[in-house]
């Protein structure tokens, strides 16, 4: 029985100085405008995305919460921030609890549309995932 090759050594040469090797190069672009890219790529957040969390950041400072509220608060953005990009599932999940928390803390009625604006493009962001945190508000 023969074996046929169609894959060809793997490489794709487009016009110019552009070449990528598929063996060792994957790329994946979606719709949410994020890029997430392997081996030596960097990873760019969306700026609306980092604006949204900026924003959250400086709500957060205004509302009236317990010590321990805007403790849990600010911990589960600070998370958020840091999981964005790297994680979706891990995202979601500090969203959800900083979302959680301020539901719980009566925020989310106190702050109004300048919150809750900023957590749903973020969960919209996060596609499925971000479902969890639209049910909450």
């Amino acid at each position: 029985m023969s074996q046929n090759n169609y894959g060809g050594s793997g490489n794709i040469n487009v016009g110019g100085n552009y070449h990528q090797d598929n063996r060792s190069y994957r790329q994946n672009i979606d719709n949410r405008g994020g890029m997430y890219a392997g081996r030596d790529m960097v990873v760019q957040l969306p700026p609306g995305l980092l604006r949204d969390l900026d924003h959250l950041d400086a709500v957060l400072g205004s509302l009236r919460l317990t010590d321990q509220e805007r403790s849990a608060a600010t911990a589960a953005l600070g998370q958020v921030r840091q999981a964005a990009g790297q994680d979706q599932q891990a995202t979601g999940g500090h969203l959800q609890r900083f979302t959680r928390v301020l539901v719980n803390a009566g925020a989310v009625a106190q702050a109004g549309t300048s919150l809750t604006d900023a957590i749903t493009r973020i969960a919209q962001w996060l596609g499925p995932v971000g479902a969890a945190v639209l049910a909450l508000l």
